[in-house]
């Protein structure tokens, strides 16, 4: 009998890539794992839902409470370790059974492993999860090239970990990252693409790509955001004229935001 193959699957385009690699090009046996937390939109779960429905891939949903443990409401700079360790020892534990040696992997790339802020990949390795894409040297380019090559669709999940939004050292609550959510849900129902609404107490610094900060600018945008932001409780609303940029508050604190 073949290894049976866990993938803990985030939606993101690296984590689809793996997984449609692994179902339409090998004959193992792969289950896709996805953790609803407190920091992924409600969209991004239904989207992931109807993703996985459709594709006829066998997964499991696993619901985890990271705002429990302390080390991750405290929102500092190592977050992301006592969050993935937080996910993937729940994983582990939920896929042990007597008998049976499941290869656990996940979707970082070579990229993402050697020029970004990854306190994560500790947690990675410390469990004993395994990055193919990593091992093999792939980047976010590389994973770019190959899906449209192998016409691969995109991750469903563009929106990533709300908890991102929020500057270290700020504790994390349900209530900053409901408002985050809304506020970047408005944006994209109006047809903006990449959307990140950074949270600074009763400021927000909105994030929208460079070629879309004119229609942000347009009355008929403007106007009715700047009231739902008012009755999400800010009281400021900035715009990021340098346009989105991936992991910009990382970015800020190291003095390398361009």
């Amino acid at each position: 009998m073949k290894q049976k193959i866990i993938l803990a699957f985030s939606g993101g385009n690296d984590s689809t890539f793996l997984l449609e690699v692994i179902y339409r090009f090998t004959d193992r046996i792969c289950h896709a794992v996805f953790f609803q937390t407190p920091f992924v939109s409600p969209k991004t779960l239904e989207s992931v839902y109807t993703y996985l429905e459709n594709r006829g891939i066998n997964y499991t949903i696993i619901p985890v409470d990271l705002l429990e443990d302390p080390s991750i409401v405290v929102n500092q700079p190592d977050r992301c370790y006592y969050c993935k360790k937080y996910m993937f020892e729940e994983l582990l534990s939920h896929f042990d059974f007597p008998g049976e040696n499941p290869r656990f992997i996940e979707g970082t790339n070579f990229e993402e492993a050697v020029s970004e802020h990854r306190p994560g990949l500790a947690a990675i390795e410390e469990l004993g999860l395994e990055s193919p894409l990593r091992k093999a040297g792939l980047t976010g380019e590389d994973i770019a090239r190959l899906r449209k090559e192998y016409s691969i669709p995109e991750g469903v999940d563009q929106i990533g970990c709300l908890a991102t939004r929020i500057p270290y050292d700020t504790p994390i609550t349900p209530e900053i990252l409901k408002k985050i959510d809304e506020a970047e849900d408005f944006l994209r129902k109006n047809g903006f693409h990449n959307v990140r609404v950074r949270y600074f107490g009763e400021t927000a610094r909105v994030e929208v790509d460079s070629g879309e900060l004119g229609q942000l600018g347009q009355s008929s945008i403007r106007e009715p955001f700047l009231e739902h932001m008012t009755e999400l409780g800010f009281s400021r609303v900035l715009v990021d004229l340098k346009g989105y940029q991936k992991g910009s508050l990382d970015l800020e604190r190291k003095g390398l935001k361009k």
